[in-house]
């Protein structure tokens, strides 16, 4: 079952999501809010992306097809890297 996670921001100071995760063995690829990751042990893979769909808010995105411990970390990496950042953010579960 996929599982995504919306976060709304200002985004008015960039933040480096793929360097807060750089290090991490499941670090695959990415650069600042584009980062891909893998569990190889568990197959666990986890997206995330800074998406601007015209008029909306823009919104960091955090997807998983198989979320687990991986996807768990990475939102808590995403959301603690982004309120350094911002002093507002807003969580939404995507259906």
């Amino acid at each position: 079952m996929t599982q995504e996670i919306h976060i709304e921001s200002y985004f008015s100071l960039p933040t480096d999501l793929a360097g807060e995760m750089r290090s991490w063995p499941e670090f695959v690829s990415g650069a600042e809010y584009s980062v891909e990751l893998r569990d190889a042990t568990t197959g666990e893979q986890v997206t995330v992306k800074l998406i601007k769909d015209g008029d909306e808010q823009p919104y960091v995105s955090v997807s998983s097809v198989k979320s687990g411990i991986l996807f768990d970390r990475v939102l808590g990496r995403v959301i603690s890297a982004l309120s350094r950042q911002s002093d507002n953010l807003m969580v939404d579960r995507m259906k």
